[in-house]
């Protein structure tokens, strides 16, 4: 029989454990309440709010590291049922104390220095510089953070415990993946604006209504000058100023010219077949420089319509020709409206007096530096906003950040799944193409994934009322494409080192015609979709991973009309 004072002592015990884990969850219940109010400051620019938010997540977090640090809780980790629970709180709570004690107020410190950074046109280097240590401080304590928490498997937490704990931890990573892009963006900055010399950049407008592996075709361009942090946009022109060249303007490689054609290097406008932006930018300042020369270029930047139209919520309205853009109208008018309304020739002039105003009102006075900057995150974390570095020690920097766009090769244990699609009508109807896709871990067998993906393409208008819409919108059928619908391919690139098979459209099997190619080690593929109404037209896959491939998958598919991340991650099978 157990003596009657051990049970008293498991009593108070069990108890004391009990009244323990109440104060935790107290505390962690005030951390929460603190963060939103922090996110709420932070949102609404209120410096002394974020101040007094951070001060009261500091005092909630340390509290609820404090009582799960002790010798209880850890003797608690070991019970059966509930030992993995603890072990989670416990690490949530060390990981949440570490954030506010040497992340946040690094945040705070660094937000400080984004208002005023530019004045009168020119950037304050002065200014770059000093937030570039506590950018850095904050990314070092961000990643710590997660690194605590990251490998944790919450799958059999019980109550409410789970959703929680994952939701801090995709909490906790984006803004580590956030506070990385803007240390490399301090790093870069003065650099790009001319701090250490001179430097001009090719600026390329890619046009979302005619789809392009990188977002769009590459219809305008400007040159940016950058000086002792002034940009000047120096010239401008079209992309139909280059024509097109009888050889590509580079060597392409055997798997290049089998998967894209020469296009890809003797048409400035179809450099974008390709989804790897630093070869696309190759190109295109290539062609740039035999085709303009006036200087040699330092990298090639690229944006696309719908970020331009991100852009807006932080500088605010820009006075265009003829009517006010506003983050709501400009992608309409841009895309559609224009079109509608202008000939060809005066179109390529509003889109480039378009893009000359929203450039000088990124450099002139903003509603909001907070929301400008986030704003350029949200486009090149949707793969809208691109920048290729002919600079060694800039592209190096560089490398790895979202920014970059480059394919994936060989990525070790992380397997690459990229769709990518491409206009063959020759036409604008992108603007009403909608695609969708979704890619699933089927199995595991010794370290090799089976992958089951779909994309689901339509547009959001019929062919009959298409069809109204002028020749230069619709392709008038100059490629054999019937006016109205449109002809989208669609490239399938398998991870590296895998197989790709069982290749459908609308269950149709086309695997006996369809080729499959390696390209630089991953199968790839170019199916037609034939899109003519608002009916969904259906690819489908099948996918083997190569040996050793069982992380998670990293799903990436060209950006379109709809706002929304293009890239995403899913979960392995083994």
């Amino acid at each position: 029989m157990i003596p009657a004072a051990v049970v008293a002592a498991l009593v108070v015990l069990g108890a004391y454990a009990a009244f323990d884990a109440w104060r935790v969850q107290r505390a962690l219940a005030d951390a929460d309440a603190a963060a939103r109010a922090l996110r709420t400051a932070i949102d609404t620019q209120d410096d002394p709010g974020m101040r007094a938010a951070s001060y009261d997540l500091g005092l909630a977090a340390s509290r609820a590291a404090s009582r799960t640090d002790g010798p209880l809780w850890s003797a608690l980790g070991y019970l059966p049922v509930l030992g993995d629970d603890v072990r989670g709180v416990r690490a949530l709570s060390a990981s949440l104390d570490l954030v506010a004690t040497d992340g946040v107020p690094r945040v705070i410190e660094a937000l400080g220095g984004f208002e005023g950074v530019s004045e009168g046109g020119r950037v304050d280097i002065a200014r770059v510089r000093a937030f570039e240590a506590p950018v850095a401080e904050a990314s070092a304590a961000f990643s710590s953070a997660v690194g605590m928490v990251d490998e944790i498997d919450s799958s059999g937490f019980v109550g409410a415990l789970r959703p929680r704990f994952e939701s801090y931890v995709e909490l906790l990573g984006s803004t580590d993946r956030g506070l990385r892009s803007a240390r490399t963006a301090t790093q870069v900055l003065p650099g790009l604006v001319g701090a250490e010399g001179t430097r001009d950049y090719l600026l390329v407008f890619q046009n979302n209504a005619e789809i392009r592996a990188t977002g769009g075709m590459p219809g305008s361009w400007a040159r940016v000058h950058a000086e002792g942090g002034e940009l000047t946009l120096v010239e401008q022109g079209s992309a139909s100023r280059f024509g097109a060249r009888d050889t590509p303007v580079q060597p392409l490689t055997p798997g290049e010219t089998a998967l894209y054609g020469d296009l890809l290097g003797t048409d400035f406008r179809d450099a974008t077949f390709t989804p790897d932006f630093p070869r696309a930018a190759a190109l295109m300042a290539a062609r740039w420089e035999e085709e303009v020369g006036t200087v040699e270029l330092d990298g090639v930047i690229s944006i696309d319509v719908v970020a331009l139209s991100y852009l807006l919520e932080g500088i605010g309205p820009v006075a265009a020709p003829g009517l006010t853009l506003t983050t709501d109208n400009l992608v309409e008018t841009v895309l559609s409206t224009a079109y509608r309304l202008l000939p060809p020739p005066d179109q390529d002039t509003y889109f480039e007096d378009v893009a000359e105003a929203v450039f000088e009102a990124v450099k002139g006075d903003r509603a909001s530096e907070l929301r400008l900057v986030r704003a350029f995150d949200r486009a090149a974390g949707e793969g809208r906003f691109r920048m290729a570095s002919f600079l060694p020690e800039e592209r190096d920097m560089l490398a790895g950040s979202r920014v970059v766009g480059d394919l994936s090769g060989d990525d070790g244990a992380v397997p690459h799944v990229d769709i990518d699609l491409n206009d063959a009508t020759g036409s604008k109807m992108s603007y009403y193409l909608r695609a969708e896709s979704s890619v699933a871990a089927t199995g595991c067998d010794q370290g090799v994934q089976t992958l089951a993906g779909e994309l689901v393409l339509h547009q959001t208008i019929d062919q009959s009322d298409a069809a109204r819409l002028t020749d230069y919108v619709t392709g008038g059928g100059k490629y054999g494409t019937d006016p109205g619908a449109q002809l989208i391919l669609v490239r399938l690139y398998a991870p590296h080192g895998g197989e790709l098979t069982g290749l459908r459209v609308d269950g149709q099997d086309i695997s006996d015609v369809a080729k499959v190619l390696d390209f630089d080690g991953r199968p790839a593929v170019t199916l037609s979709a034939y899109v003519d109404s608002q009916a969904p037209v259906l690819v489908e896959w099948d996918m083997t991973t190569s040996t050793g491939q069982s992380a998670d998958v990293i799903v990436t598919q060209t950006p379109g009309m709809t706002p929304g991340t293009y890239a995403r991650s899913v979960e392995s099978a083994c």
